[in-house]
């Protein structure tokens, strides 16, 4: 179920951002007037909005405010901070700003790396006002229900890549993932192994050999015994 919000619009924006956030059919309450930090809050979610042009002035230090003064301060007061871009960066190189559009890259890199707030281009006012509110619903309602994964399955991010895969399969449990890792410590090799190579591993049977095929070759293949089709 979608979660309407409410918006807060800073009274030093433009009318015409007002009123984008007015029509947004999620949106259930607006309110016009002066925020400490940030240009639209939607409930606890701090929003900075920034041409392309304000952007690159702010970000680095050509004229006017501080960009990373302004996400500081978001920080300090929200629960959650981001930095929209209306516009399109393709259209960076036409403004003449004079900086280099990887060094544009490169502050954005910055500013969501060492300040945790993330800096996203929108293009038009319309999809960075939309944007805003999904960000704000995204806060607030509950998460949409994911498939577990199987129980047994490798966990720790410490474990190699393929161990923790392996560990995913229906029936292989993190054990055998680790017997499995050590036959076959590529998916490369293990795609390469035959229904026979598989139980001659010890703790593999018919079945979890079949569920190993499937999960890789699909169920055609696990359904093949004889090796006549799938490998």
């Amino acid at each position: 179920m979608t979660v309407a919000v409410s918006v807060t619009v800073d009274d030093r924006e433009p009318a015409s951002l007002i009123e984008a956030v007015r029509s947004h059919p999620d949106v259930v309450e607006v309110a016009v007037e002066r925020l400490p930090a940030a240009d639209v809050v939607v409930d606890s979610v701090g929003i900075e909005r920034k041409t392309l042009r304000d952007y690159v002035n702010s970000a680095m230090g050509r004229s006017g405010s501080d960009l990373r003064d302004q996400v500081e301060r978001m920080n300090a007061v929200y629960d959650h901070s981001y930095v929209l871009l209306e516009g399109d960066f393709s259209d960076v190189d036409a403004l003449e700003t004079g900086v280099a559009p990887a060094s544009i890259r490169g502050s954005m890199a910055s500013i969501t790396a060492r300040h945790g707030t993330p800096v996203i281009p929108c293009t038009d006012r319309r999809r960075l006002v939309d944007f805003a509110v999904r960000l704000g619903r995204k806060h607030v309602e509950p998460p949409s229900r994911r498939r577990p994964l199987p129980t047994g399955a490798v966990s720790s991010r410490r474990e190699p890549t393929t161990k923790r895969i392996y560990g995913c399969i229906d029936g292989i449990g993190p054990g055998l993932a680790a017997t499995l890792y050590e036959a076959y410590p590529s998916v490369e090799s293990l795609l390469e192994a035959s229904l026979e190579d598989l139980l001659a591993i010890e703790g593999i049977g018919e079945t979890r050999a079949r569920a190993i095929r499937a999960a890789f070759r699909g169920t055609e293949a696990a359904e093949d015994g004889d090796g006549s089709r799938g490998y």
